[in-house]
Order: structure tokens, then C-alpha cells, then sequence
């Protein structure tokens, strides 16, 4: 088997995760709606990882791979778009500039999905993300996700560009994101290269995503911003108080400027007992709920950050969950056309104003 079919073997794979918790026939009537109105939305992921699997280092010719993801579970969950994040998680411990990794694996990905034919296809614009969706395709876009993906040459940018990134997660101080319990340092200023950073992502056009930046140069990202910014995948310090999550005055600051905070599902962001008490959509509903009241319901998504295998949020194990995001948004009193911006309307606009300011 070569490499294309093996990938389009892998990528095709489904999983059995449906709509949970409805029961009766309120149940019923509930998980009815919530499947017209997840199905006529435009479900948009800011943040998840490609589940390749394979040998220890990407072969020329990826003769040793496959995806197995990720299309099929977002056929079952109605996701339409997502934000694919390179390099690989796998190849992390591999040797060689960020860069090389991040152009080999993107090509990578564009390969496996173009693999699987007409379910799935490459988006590089708003307009194109749409495009599928009405066709019933999935679009695959591609994100930067790593230690140091710049280095000092901006002229990296052009080039990521060119090879279909659109959102790049900054990592200004590599390494500096605290974890959990950990003082949140108040790291260096932006300082001039970092200006220059955020200046050649707004005129290329390539989404800037603060996940993993200090606080401080988050504040100073978003002021220095012509565009709208993003936090991919980052929940509220408000209810979960450790420094990896976002204070209110960030997100309100990002809010401010036409950004979007993306609440992310991984379970050690809600809670530090996950692994004793595990944690419910309904724990993630309430960062969505908390995010709304704060800065507006044009302003929050979600980004998964699905990696796959190891530990998650009760019913949002594989991308075939989402309708329960859904239907507690419903349960809650969430408007239609508010939880279709929720589930990918505002990302769709934060991507569409980004471009339109890009060269």
C-alpha cells in the first residue's frame, strides 16, 4: 500500500460518539433541536492536532504514515472546519530547525487530505471555508504551533503564507507559558522585534494567536494589533485559577479589538482533580457562559485542542461530541443564531478580517 492510500485509509476511520444525556421525551425533543441547529451552523475547531502515527522521524516520502483522523468523527460531529497545527506532536523530539518541520509536515497534511477526495479539502480563505461547507466537504486549514517558529527572520512569514499557513500561535519568549499552579511571570515587553513581528502578521495576513504568550505581551500583542488576535485554545482564570488560563482583562482587551477567545476542551483546564472527578460539557458551557456575560457573544469559539488517546472532557472524547456543545448551549437559553457564532461564525470572521488586511 502506498503512502496516499494508506493516508486515505487512516483519515476515513470513524468513531461511534454521538449525542449524550438526553433521555425521554424531553430528551428527544432536546437533542432533535440541537441536531437542526448544529447541522446548519458553520462548526469551526481554531485549534487540534493531526492524530499521525507512524515511525520515529517523517520519512521523505511518508512511506511510514498514516492520519488516523479525522475526518470521519468530523463527519459524525458536523464539524465543517479546522485549524490543523504543525509540526506534528509526534515529531517534537526529532532534531532540525522549527521551520523544516513545519513546512514538511504541513505538506504533509495538505497530502492526506487530498487523499481523501471529495470529503475533505485544503481552505486557505473565509470564502473557501464556506465553499465546501455548502458542497458538504470538510476544510482543513493549517496553524503554527511551536517552540519557536520564527526564530529572528520575519521573512519566514511570507513564506508560511505561501505554503497555506493562516494562524500562527506567537511564542515571543519560547517556553514561557506557566503551568499549572505556577506564578504567572510578568515576562519581558514586546520590544521592537516583536512589534515588527506582529506588524508583518497583520499586513501578510496571517492570523496572530496569543495562546501561549506571558500576560503582559498579550496586552501589549492585542494594543500593537491592527488586526483582530486570537487565544486558539485558552479558558477563563476566572474559574479555573491558574496562570495557563486568561484573566478578564485579556479577554475583555481581545474582545475590545474584534478578537476571539477560543475555550479549549482538555480537562486540566478546568479542573486540577480531573483525573479523580472527570469533567463535563457542562463545565466547559460555563467558561462559554462566563466568556459571553464578560465581553460578548461575538467573541468566543472553541479550539479543541483534540490531540487523541489520553485523557478528556466527558463527551467531547473525539470531534463526534461537539453536538453537545449544542444542545447545552440550547438547554441554557442560547439563541440560535448565537450558538452558530459560537461554533464557528466568529472564527469565520476574525479569518475573513484578517485577510482582508493581508497583502
Amino acid at each position: 500500500m502506498n503512502a496516499a492510500m494508506k493516508v486515505a485509509a487512516g483519515i476515513l476511520l470513524l468513531t461511534g460518539a454521538t449525542l449524550s444525556g438526553c433521555h425521554g421525551p424531553e430528551g428527544d425533543r432536546t437533542a432533535t433541536d440541537a441536531g437542526t441547529v448544529h447541522e446548519a451552523a458553520i462548526v469551526f475547531d481554531a485549534h487540534a492536532h493531526p492524530n499521525a502515527t507512524g515511525s520515529d522521524s517523517l520519512a521523505p516520502d511518508g512511506s511510514e504514515w498514516t492520519m488516523e483522523t479525522d475526518v470521519g468523527p468530523m463527519v459524525e460531529g458536523g464539524m465543517d472546519a479546522v485549524f490543523f497545527s504543525v509540526p506534528l506532536l509526534v515529531r517534537e523530539g526529532v532534531g532540525g530547525p522549527d521551520s523544516v518541520r513545519i513546512f514538511t509536515d504541513a505538506q504533509f497534511i495538505v497530502e492526506a487530505v487530498e487523499a481523501a477526495g471529495n470529503q475533505a479539502g485544503m481552505a486557505y480563505s473565509a470564502e473557501e471555508v464556506r465553499a465546501l461547507h455548502a458542497r458538504g466537504g470538510r476544510a482543513i486549514l493549517l496553524g503554527i504551533e511551536a517552540g519557536d517558529p520564527i526564530g529572528r527572520d520575519l521573512s519566514l512569514l511570507e513564506r508560511y503564507h505561501a505554503a497555506g499557513i493562516r494562524m500562527i500561535t506567537v511564542a515571543l519568549q519560547p517556553d514561557a507559558t506557566p503551568g499549572a499552579g505556577e506564578v504567572e511571570p510578568e515576562g519581558p515587553p514586546l520590544g521592537p522585534f516583536g512589534r515588527q513581528l506582529v506588524e508583518t502578521m497583520n499586513r501578510v495576513g496571517i492570523i496572530i494567536d496569543i495562546t501561549h504568550c506571558p500576560e503582559r505581551q498579550q496586552a501589549e500583542i492585542i494594543a500593537a494589533s491592527v488586526q483582530p488576535v486570537v487565544a486558539s485554545h485558552s479558558n477563563a482564570r476566572a474559574l479555573h485559577p491558574i496562570a495557563r488560563e486568561l484573566p478578564d482583562s485579556i479577554i475583555l482587551a481581545i474582545a475590545e479589538r474584534g478578537g476571539m477567545v477560543g475555550v479549549t476542551f482538555h480537562p486540566g483546564h478546568m479542573s486540577e482533580d480531573y483525573e479523580e472527578s472527570p469533567v463535563t460539557v457542562e463545565t466547559l458551557v460555563d467558561h462559554i457562559d462566563h466568556m459571553v456575560r464578560l465581553a460578548g457573544v461575538d467573541h468566543v469559539g472553541f479550539g479543541s485542542d483534540f490531540i487523541g488517546g489520553g485523557t478528556e472532557t466527558v463527551g467531547l472524547e473525539t470531534p463526534a461530541g461537539l453536538p453537545n456543545i449544542t444542545r447545552a448551549l440550547l438547554d441554557r437559553g442560547y439563541a440560535t443564531e448565537d450558538i452558530h457564532k459560537i461554533l464557528g461564525g466568529n472564527l469565520l470572521r476574525v479569518l475573513e478580517e484578517v485577510q482582508g488586511g493581508g497583502g
